[in-house]
C-alpha cells in the first residue's frame, strides 16, 4: 500500500511530502532567515539552537534514522522562525541540558519560562496546535534528560492542549506526526505504569498512513494502547474500592469481552508494509520498525495476560511472552548494534517476569534505550521495576497489573 502524507497546513516553507520521495535538503537560507530576525540573542544561544537543530547527533536519538532526520530538521527550524516567542526557551533548555555542569544548571532558568508559557498557552488552530506540539516535546526531552517525575504531567497537559484540534474529522500535518507519536506513547507508558488515564486517542486516518520516525511501522497501535490505558485505569479504579480482604477484582462479562477483542486485536495486528518499503529506507531503519512491529503487540499481549492473571499465576506462558520481547530486542540489536527506537515499555514489562535481579538488571541495562540518553531516567526505570518486583515476589498471586498504580503510589514518580 502507497505511503501516503497527511493533509493539513501546510508551511510557508514547504508541504511535506512522503517520507519515500522527500529527497534529502537543506535548510541553510531558512536557518539565515532565522538567525536575521533572533537579534537578541547572545553568541552562546545562538551556537546552541544551531547545534539542536544542525547536528546529527541532536536528531539520530529521537527519530529512527537518517531518512527521516531532515523532515524532523524541518519542523525544528520553521517552528523556531515562525513560533518563537513561544518555542525559543524550550530549545534552549533542552540545547543546555546536553551540556556540562554550568550549562545544566542554566538550562532550568529556560525550562522554567517554557512550562510557564505551555501552561497559559490558548491554542486556538491547527498552527496554535502543532506550535504547542513542539513547545511540549522540547519540554518533555528536557525533563527525560535531567529528571523524570514530572514527565507525565508535561505531556498529559500537551496532550489535553492539542486534544480539541486532533481528531477523525481534523485536519492534520503528517510531518508532526513522529512528535506527536512521542507524547501519546510516552504518556501511555507512563500511564499503564501508574494506573492513570490516558489523555489522547491517536485515531485520525494519518496513522494508518503514514510511516513516522518514532514508532515507524507500529503508530496505528497507539489508538489500542489508549483502549488499554483505559480499561487499565478502570480496573485500579475499581480494585481500590474493593475490601483489603476480599481478594482479586472479578471481571464482569463486559469487561472479559474487552479485553477479549483488546487480546484479538494486538494478536492480529499486521504491519501496512509498502510495496517498495526495502528501498524508501536504510537497512537498519528497516530492521528497527519490524522489530518494533513484534516487541510494541507483544508486550501489549503480556499487560493483557497480567489484567487476567496474577503474578505468580500462569507464570510459564508470561515468562514466554517475556523471553519472546527480549528475544526480538537482541536480534534487532545484533543486526543493527543499535537498541530500537520505543523499546522501554516493552522492556520493563518483559523485565517484570524475571525472578532473578541480576539478570533483571542486566537485561535492562543493555537494552534500555532511553538508558543511553539519560542515566537518571535509567536508574528511575530500575527503581520502579525494583518496587514491582519486591512486591509480587513477597506476595504472589496478589497483585496484578492495574495494582501498580497503588504499589508505585508513594513511588518519587
Amino acid at each position: 500500500m502507497p505511503i501516503r502524507s497527511g493533509t493539513g497546513v501546510a508551511s510557508p516553507e514547504s508541504s511535506p511530502l512522503p517520507v519515500s520521495t522527500t529527497k534529502p535538503r537543506t535548510y541553510s537560507s531558512s536557518w539565515q532567515n532565522v538567525m536575521v530576525t533572533i537579534g537578541d540573542l547572545s553568541k552562546l544561544e545562538i551556537h546552541l539552537l544551531d547545534r539542536l537543530v544542525h547536528q546529527r547527533d541532536g536528531s539520530k536519538q529521537f527519530v529512527l534514522g537518517p531518512t527521516f532526520r531532515e523532515e524532523h530538521r524541518q519542523r525544528l527550524v520553521f517552528h523556531l522562525f515562525s513560533s518563537r516567542q513561544i518555542v525559543l526557551d524550550a530549545y534552549l533548555a533542552f540545547a543546555l541540558s546536553m551540556g556540562d555542569k554550568m550549562q545544566i544548571d542554566a538550562s532550568y532558568r529556560y525550562a522554567a519560562s517554557a512550562l510557564m508559557t505551555l501552561r497559559s498557552f490558548k491554542v486556538t488552530d491547527q498552527f496554535d496546535s502543532a506550535s504547542c506540539l513542539l513547545l511540549g516535546w522540547q519540554i518533555f526531552h528536557f525533563v527525560l534528560k535531567l529528571g523524570g517525575k514530572e514527565i507525565l504531567s508535561v505531556c498529559s497537559l500537551t496532550l489535553n492542549l492539542i486534544k480539541p484540534h486532533f481528531g477523525p474529522d481534523k485536519t492534520f500535518d503528517s510531518a508532526y506526526l513522529s512528535f506527536l507519536a512521542s507524547l501519546v506513547l510516552t504518556e501511555t507508558a507512563e500511564c499503564l505504569m501508574t494506573t492513570g488515564p490516558p489523555t489522547l486517542r491517536m485515531d485520525h486516518p494519518a496513522v494508518k498512513t503514514h510511516i513516522d520516525g518514532c514508532l515507524g511501522l507500529s503508530t496505528s497501535l497507539l489508538p489500542y494502547m489508549y483502549d488499554l490505558g483505559t480499561l487499565n485505569h478502570a480496573l485500579g479504579k475499581a480494585s481500590q474500592l474493593l475490601p483489603s480482604d476480599m481478594g482479586h477484582l472479578v471481571l464482569d462479562a463486559g469487561v472479559a469481552e474487552t479485553l477479549t477483542d483488546l487480546e484479538a486485536r494486538f494478536r492480529d495486528w499486521k504491519p501496512m508494509v509498502p510495496d517498495d518499503f526495502g528501498r524508501m529506507f536504510t537497512s537498519s531503519e528497516v530492521a528497527h520498525m519490524m522489530s518494533q512491529a513484534q516487541f510494541v503487540p507483544t508486550s501489549m499481549l503480556l499487560i493483557i495476560h497480567r489484567l487476567r492473571y496474577p503474578y505468580g499465576v500462569q507464570d510459564g506462558a508470561a515468562a514466554a511472552l517475556s523471553a519472546l520481547i527480549i528475544g526480538q530486542v537482541e536480534t534487532a540489536l545484533l543486526i543493527t548494534g543499535k537498541v530500537p527506537l520505543c523499546v522501554d515499555l516493552p522492556l520493563i514489562i518483559a523485565c517484570i517476569e524475571i525472578d532473578d535481579d541480576l539478570e533483571r538488571c542486566q537485561t535492562l541495562q543493555r537494552l534500555s534505550g532511553i538508558g543511553s540518553y539519560s542515566s537518571v531516567f535509567k536508574r528511575r526505570l530500575s527503581a520502579m521495576i525494583s518496587v514491582i518486583c519486591e512486591a509480587t515476589r513477597r506476595e504472589p498471586m496478589r497483585y496484578h497489573w492495574y495494582h501498580f498504580g497503588q504499589l508505585l503510589a508513594s513511588f518519587p514518580l
